[in-house]
């Protein structure tokens, strides 16, 4: 073989290396295109776990509202009937004070 054959040869041993090189670094980038890929939906993944979270407190939060006010119907309501009892209370006090008014009321002569 000629000198020239051989450095042909050797060229293109030395082109496929380098192309060889190449492949190499374009799988090893679409390896870590991928894996920012796998990244990105995992991001997205965990954004949506924290809007369901958020929403999931925002219902607590409503709920608790709702049982507040309740609640404070229920308080409203009791002070109602407290006061219903109260008014009672003071009409028993009345009418007994008006018995007893009637029972120590002087007889007449005549009933005597």
């Amino acid at each position: 073989m000629d000198t020239y054959e051989q450095n042909l040869r050797r060229v293109h041993r030395k082109h496929l290396a380098i192309s060889y090189q190449l492949s190499a670094i374009s799988i090893q980038l679409s390896a870590i295109s991928y894996q920012h890929s796998a990244f990105s939906i995992q991001h997205s993944a965990f954004s949506i776990q924290l809007s369901a979270i958020s929403y999931q407190l925002s219902a607590i939060s409503i709920q608790h509202s709702a049982f507040s006010i309740q609640l404070s119907a229920i308080s409203i309501q009791l002070s109602a009937i407290s006061i219903q009892l109260s008014a009672i209370s003071h009409q028993l006090s009345a009418f007994s004070y008006q018995h007893s008014a009637f029972s120590r009321r002087p007889r007449s002569l005549a009933e005597c």
